[in-house]
């Protein structure tokens, strides 16, 4: 499926959601005091769902600019799930990530020698403007893949028009 198509339909069901909700079911504490269903966080850039707490179901984040999706996901208990995908202020995608799971055997040595364990790996895909595959492969980061995170295992590079040109190991 053409991912602008995906992201159209993404967007509508999430905004019919929204617009289905009353105040009073937004932004709800639980019995617990805890988050509970549909929170509109963050001047509204931010759309996420909650379970007893935990962000569980689907995320969305919005350019404060001019309210065009920045990413869009799922959590599960509090943990990235399935397949994200991040696009730029026009609304062109990035890059997706997929197979997020704790780090529990990759490394990688900083500058000063140090050897580290980062708390995150995922894959991920990164494209061109054009909609063509950029560079696919694992990385590793600690908080978020978008700020800082380091490629590991094998890697494979392409041009504009989507022929491989690379397969790099790091």
């Amino acid at each position: 499926m053409n991912i602008k198509i995906l992201t159209y339909i993404i967007f509508c069901l999430l905004s019919i959601s929204a617009m289905g909700q009353t105040n009073n079911n937004i932004n709800q504490l639980n019995d617990k005091g805890k988050k509970e269903g549909l929170w509109i966080e963050n001047n509204g850039t931010i759309m996420a769902y909650y379970k007893n707490g935990k962000k569980d179901g689907v995320y969305i984040s919005y350019y404060r600019k001019n309210g065009r999706v920045q990413a869009f996901g799922e959590y599960k208990q509090d943990l990235l799930s399935g397949t994200w995908y991040f696009f730029n202020e026009e609304g062109i995608l990035l890059f997706t990530e997929t197979n997020i799971e704790k780090n529990t055997k990759y490394t990688i040595m900083r500058d000063d020698g140090v050897e580290i364990t980062p708390l995150f790996t995922s894959y991920v895909i990164d494209y061109y403007p054009n909609g063509y595959i950029k560079a696919e492969g694992r990385v590793l980061y600690d908080e978020d893949v978008q700020i800082h995170s380091f490629e590991t295992g094998t890697w494979k590079y392409y041009n504009k028009q989507g022929e491989l040109v690379q397969t790099k190991e790091h």
